[in-house]
């Protein structure tokens, strides 16, 4: 069992843990053009926001069918990453409020030149961005104005995602102390197996 549980959390967290120690890529970064690819760690505070295009909500099933009411779990935003070239970014609900103000501070510079006075940080990695998420963002950008083929040619599509570093390493951690528990708990068992415990029997004891 702890062979199991460890060896699960060195799979979950194995290669967050590799992007955790990339040099990472600023949100300034992508806009002057720097390149993000599926595995990159982003750090820095987010300049501009666009409007949102999905949402995302959690729910439990129950063994009857039935489920529970859905709570909101967090927004996909469009965010600029260069010139005519766009990312997706997911976001936690807890920073919805943050980046709807953020998204009215971008507006009004894109009319007044005012700069965002909004500061919201995040760090993550970039993934790709699949599923409806992705049905929505390309149905976003073509009610933007661009054409299928301009979408196409953005490159592959692509979501930055909060995530907690310190938590990556600390699980990993914890699954390499399971993972090494066990080890030796088998060793150890295999060893009393096969060479005895090293305790006397009751019958060798004197009286």
């Amino acid at each position: 069992m702890l062979l199991g549980i460890g060896g699960m959390l060195l799979y979950m967290t194995a290669s967050d843990l590799v992007v955790s120690f990339k040099p990472s890529i600023s949100f300034e970064d992508m806009l002057d053009g720097k390149e993000v690819k599926s595995g990159s760690h982003v750090k820095g505070n987010v300049v501009y926001v666009f409007d949102s295009f999905a949402s995302e909500s959690t729910y439990t099933r129950y063994k009857d069918g039935s489920r529970s009411g859905s709570r909101k779990s967090g927004n996909y935003y469009l965010i600029p990453a260069g010139e005519e070239k766009f990312l997706a970014l997911k976001s936690r609900q807890a920073d919805v409020e943050a980046l709807d103000q953020l998204i009215d501070e971008t507006m009004n510079y894109m009319t007044t030149g005012e700069e965002p006075s909004t500061e919201f940080f995040m760090e993550g990695h970039v993934e790709k961005l699949e599923g409806k998420p992705l049905d929505y963002y390309k149905e976003y950008l073509i009610e933007g104005g661009f054409t299928e083929e301009e979408v196409e040619a953005m490159g592959e599509p692509l979501v930055v995602e909060f995530i907690s570093f310190t938590a990556v390493r600390v699980m990993f951690v914890i699954g390499l102390l399971l993972v090494a528990l066990s080890v030796f708990l088998f060793m150890r068992r295999y060893w009393i197996e096969t060479r005895g415990s090293g305790l006397k029997r009751a019958e060798d004891l004197p009286g």
